[in-house]
């Protein structure tokens, strides 16, 4: 979680009480015939499993969710669910009282009564993502694997209340039940839809209920748009206040509530004149002052993204932080604290800033019409200088000065102000400013490649690097890296990362660099080889292979890759022929390449940009035919002979 979790605490302050528990089921479900001896499933033809039933029961009273699964293994490619990962936000989760069996066709049951393993799953932006791992027994094609468990959340959490309809195996039957929490306005929606034949959910008594039938499975593909916004859902909004009819309505009021929690927060700007006083200087002109500030602010202990080892899983009460000042004197805060404390000092030093708050494009699409206020997560401040509009996001690390972490660019937002604030969309970077620049100094030897390479990553693409590794040792750093290189060299290397990379200077590029060698990259045909250019295109392989698609194509945002390759030859290899350039300019995405020689130096360049967020699936034909001459321009050999004269 990042400073995003400080928005939904200004949005949710909910401390509701525990009412009623849900019951909890002493007993499987019955199973009959037709499942024991199921075979294939004629609404999914050729499917490896497909669940049976799923049952979903939530409570916002109680902050607990009780989940239940049947899966019918159809083939041997589904034996792989007999491995159950169960993910949780471990701040402010758990996950308890698992039950699993197997049965076999002839109705015969195994319980599960194994090891159940916890491990972490990424820890970025703050959260602490882990998983529930255990594998069931004796699981077999024609098996039935059915398991149980549930989910306890912090009290008062009913923050991104969801059903997930559409899951990876096609479904028969599923239930779901919301009781929703009873201190709070509730709506719901269905943004994707409901599977046909389905009849809308329906409040009785304090629960909301759905039954649906046959399912589709969710079609996963590569560069896609978020999981969870493509899935067919039901989607529970809560809000302390009532929500009304009218969306401008709704968030005018929102707006101005928002706007005095942060101005209360932030107080006048004579509180942090001192602390100004202390990083600029009064003769600074004005973006100095700001760079100064911003780099001051970048010092201040982000405490969303605090990891301790040794307080991992234990919930920590946090310190009273009243107002920026607070802020200020710890040396600490978490994410949106940090921006308004940023804001403070900006308007402090005399210059013209506003808060803004956006919804983050990484999980969900935000629509104003919707009213979730829950979905603007993220805090930015949007300062006005020499005429123009800057954003600015210090409450994540690393985010460079003039730049957003991707997931805050090109969305909708609010820019508070006290008469209800106006509806901004920031902007999304110039692929220039988000680059991978690789520089390889190389030698050949028998269709052996070796030497240095030199790989700087800016921006965005140094930002993302940099991020998920907060907090980690010098050896998996080493090991990120270095995988890094091997997955853009489209065969098998040895790669050693050989300098220590800054890893803490947000204003600065990552620079890595390495000794490379790639066995064999030359193809060898009498006395002559063939050394293809794409060095580096590994990555463009075997994407937008597939004739056809489904989803929409999503990319987290512009980016430029930059390859610049010297191989040397030793005597008496030269350069008999090159291959032609290439220039693939369809505006918004590009590629070239080019070879040359000297003597018996031979030169490659490869460049690739990117300036595409989001394409409907309509414009797939045109992108699968860019990369396929991507991967015709990689596949370009220049022809080394043992009998050509040196150019």
């Amino acid at each position: 979680m990042s400073s995003r979790v400080g928005v939904a605490c200004l949005v949710f302050l909910v401390g509701a009480c525990a009412l009623t528990q849900l019951s909890w089921a002493q007993e499987w479900l019955p199973i009959d015939q037709r499942e024991l001896q199921l075979t294939s499933e004629p609404n999914a033809p050729g499917a490896p499993a497909v669940y049976l039933y799923r049952q979903v029961d939530r409570s916002d009273a109680n902050f607990n969710q009780t989940s239940y699964f049947r899966i019918k293994i159809l083939s041997e490619e589904g034996l792989k669910y007999a491995n159950v990962e169960i993910p949780f936000e471990q701040r402010f989760e758990s996950v308890e009282r698992i039950r699993a069996r197997t049965i076999h066709p002839d109705g015969s049951s195994v319980d599960f009564d194994g090891k159940v393993y916890e491990k972490p799953i990424v820890k970025a932006r703050g959260a602490q993502l882990m998983e529930k791992t255990f594998t069931l027994p004796d699981v077999q094609v024609g098996s039935i694997i059915e398991y149980r468990y549930n989910h306890s959340r912090r009290q008062g959490w009913v923050y991104d209340s969801h059903w997930l309809l559409s899951e990876q195996l096609f479904t028969e039957r599923a239930k779901f039940s919301l009781e929703v929490n009873p201190h709070l306005s509730v709506q719901w929606s269905w943004p994707r839809g409901l599977p046909e034949g389905t009849a809308p959910p329906k409040m009785e008594r304090g629960v909301i209920r759905l039954e649906a039938h046959n399912i589709p499975a969710f079609v996963e593909e590569e560069s896609m748009p978020p999981e969870n916004e493509m899935r067919l859902r039901v989607d529970f909004i809560y809000d302390a206040q009532p929500f009304g009819s009218d969306p401008d309505t709704f968030w005018k009021d929102r707006g101005k509530r928002l706007y005095r929690v942060v101005q209360s927060f932030i107080g006048s700007p004579r509180m942090m004149a001192q602390a100004v006083a202390q990083v600029v200087d009064p003769a600074d002109a004005p973006e100095v002052k700001l760079r100064k500030l911003y780099a001051r602010i970048s010092q201040i202990h982000n405490l969303n993204y605090e990891i301790n080892p040794a307080e991992e899983g234990k919930e920590q009460k946090p310190e009273s932080t009243r107002n920026v000042d607070d802020v200020w004197q710890k040396g600490s805060g978490d994410g949106s604290q940090i921006v308004w404390l940023f804001l403070a000092l900006v308007r402090a030093a005399g210059l013209e800033a506003d808060p803004v708050i956006v919804s983050s494009r990484d999980r969900y699409f935000f629509s104003r019409k919707v009213m979730n206020t829950s979905q603007l997560n993220y805090s930015l401040v949007l300062v006005k200088l020499d005429g123009k509009e800057l954003y600015l996001a210090p409450g994540t690390p690393f985010t460079p000065y003039g730049l957003l972490p991707w997931w805050a660019t090109g969305i909708d937002g609010l820019r508070l102000t006290k008469d209800g604030g106006s509806w901004i969309t920031t902007p999304l970077p110039q692929p220039e400013e988000s680059r991978i620049e690789r520089k390889a100094s190389l030698k050949f030897d028998r269709g052996t490649v070796a030497g240095k390479l030199t790989v700087t990553y800016t921006g965005l693409e140094a930002q993302w690097r940099r991020l998920p590794l907060l907090g980690q040792d010098a050896t998996a750093r080493k090991e990120y890296l270095e995988g890094d290189v091997q997955q853009a060299i489209p065969t098998g290397i040895n790669v050693t990362l050989t300098n220590t990379p800054d890893w803490s200077d947000w204003s600065a590029p990552l620079v890595a660099q390495y000794d490379l060698e790639v066995p064999g990259w030359g193809n060898t045909a009498g006395r002559r080889v063939l050394l293809p250019m794409g060095l580096f295109g590994g990555e463009e392989k075997q994407i937008f292979q597939h004739a056809s698609r489904v989803q929409p194509l999503y990319f987290a945002y512009p980016c430029r890759h930059f390859d610049d390759v010297t191989i040397e030859l030793p005597a008496p290899w030269a350069v008999e022929a090159l291959p032609k350039s290439r220039d693939a300019d369809l505006k918004r995405m590009l590629y070239k390449s080019t070879a040359d020689s000297r003597g018996r130096m031979l030169h490659f360049t490869r460049e690739l940009e990117s300036n595409v967020m989001y394409l409907d699936v309509e414009a797939y034909d045109t992108v699968r035919r860019f990369y396929q001459m991507v991967r015709a321009g990689d596949q370009d050999r220049a022809v080394l002979s043992l009998d050509a004269p040196a150019r």
